[in-house]
């Protein structure tokens, strides 16, 4: 008798082994990263909560693209063509299917930058007392400090996976400006 079921036997893909593995390896990870010690004697003589926001203020904030404009975003779409098969009216971009696709990606990505920006605020107010430190807070800013992505930025508003994860904070962000670009080359 096989160790493991074949997820064949079961009706599903062989990649829902993968991804059932790839998930438990990551809570795994996860789970001795959050039971390390978090208060060690560091030679900076900063805490941990310093540390983040200085990495906040000075590095991440600064590599998020600026924020998207409905109304920018709006005309744009309607003065795009479509497939030069289908003949489109100047100003009628937006009857357009894959124009109407790319609108509501722009609109995705926009609420995803704003939950990123608004976490990003939310921990430098939370440090420097301004605000109150929620868990949430708490949580995102011990993934910044271990160089992991917040749980907050992993699901776009609607609770669907955000498609560029990466276990690392330095991808995460680069694949969000990288869709960026994309996106704003596309419109």
């Amino acid at each position: 008798m096989p160790s493991n079921d074949s997820p064949m036997i079961f009706g599903l893909h062989p990649n829902a082994d993968l991804t059932f593995r790839l998930k438990e390896s990551q809570e795994m990870i996860t789970t001795m990263v959050d039971i390390q010690p978090k208060e060690s004697g560091g030679g900076s003589g900063k805490s941990r909560e310093e540390e983040v926001k200085e990495k906040v203020e000075k590095e991440l904030l600064g590599q998020l693209p600026p924020d998207l404009i409905k109304a920018e975003i709006d005309m744009k779409i309607a003065n795009l063509g479509g497939p030069k098969s289908l003949a489109v009216e100047k100003g009628k971009g937006n009857q357009v299917p894959l124009n109407i696709f790319l609108g509501q990606e722009l609109e995705r990505f926009k609420s995803v930058l704003t939950i990123v920006r608004t976490t990003m605020l939310n921990m430098i107010d939370a440090i420097e007392g301004t605000i109150i430190m929620t868990p949430e807070i708490v949580e995102s800013i011990n993934a910044v400090y271990d160089f992991r992505v917040p749980y907050k930025w992993q699901y776009d508003p609607t609770g669907a996976e955000i498609s560029w994860l990466t276990a690392s904070l330095a991808g995460w962000l680069k694949g969000l400006v990288d869709r960026y670009h994309q996106l704003n080359a596309w419109v």
